[in-house]
């Protein structure tokens, strides 16, 4: 079983939102306590890396914690004796300044790059905005009328690097994606919400390399009108064409 890093976040009265590398992970809010596990090695770089929290609401009683970890991929497998290799914490007596963001940096060897790491920096001009809409009203398309290959497609360089990253040859990825998505057809369980372009949001992340498009109140824009599924998806201009890379 291959071995992962991961965050092991837990908050209590703080409404934050926490990076890594620019890339957002998390959001937590001050009235309801968190306890999260999130993977950060598809986004870890070769060298020096940083994790960030952007605190925007502190409420007594209140704790943060934020510890990066190593340890098996299966989160149900994770246990007390996985490696804490480093830790953010503030506690009630030592609440973090709202306008001063929380970092943390390390060093890792990955040894590998990423296609989002060479990217180029991308302006969120209307050709961009144009563009990326474009591209999410025709996988909008696709899904609405039951194809999926378009999104697949699209996918293909973040099925290549994340596929063996998290020990799965590419092909089974694509195939069990294939499988999932009639698993839910047969269930009579798909469905796609509705595309506005006015209630989405393009957000620049990891340095201007990368467009995460959400909708205003920070769902997916792609997704059921259910909880039967989403697709949180990161652009980034790979070859002159935006494609999903994470």
């Amino acid at each position: 079983m291959p071995w992962i890093d991961y965050l092991h976040v837990s908050t209590r009265g703080y409404a934050c939102e926490i990076f890594i590398n620019g890339a957002p992970l998390l959001k937590t809010t001050a009235d309801t306590p968190c306890l999260a596990t999130p993977t950060i090695s598809e986004w870890l770089v070769h060298g020096v890396n940083e994790v960030t929290v952007r605190i925007d609401e502190i409420a007594e009683p209140a704790e943060l914690l934020v510890q990066r970890c190593e340890g098996p991929l299966d989160p149900g497998a994770r246990a007390d004796d996985d490696a804490i290799l480093d830790e953010l914490s503030r506690t009630p007596t030592a609440p973090a300044p709202r306008d001063r963001p929380l970092s943390l940096r390390f060093t890792a060897a990955t040894g590998r790059r990423w296609a989002w790491e060479t990217a180029p920096v991308l302006d969120l001009d209307d050709a961009t905005t144009t563009e990326v809409h474009t591209l999410l009203d025709a996988l909008h398309t696709d899904l609405s009328h039951g194809v999926i290959t378009g999104l697949l497609a699209r996918q293909r360089i973040k099925i290549a690097e994340l596929g063996p990253r998290y020990g799965r040859d590419p092909a089974a990825v694509h195939a069990g994606m294939l499988r999932q998505f009639a698993e839910l057809s047969t269930r009579g369980a798909w469905s796609v919400a509705p595309l506005e372009h006015e209630d989405l949001v393009l957000r620049a992340c990891c340095g201007g390399r990368l467009i995460e498009p959400r909708t205003r109140d920070g769902a997916p824009a792609l997704r059921g009108c259910g909880a039967e599924w989403a697709l949180p998806l990161f652009l980034a201009r790979v070859g002159g064409a935006l494609e999903i890379v994470r």
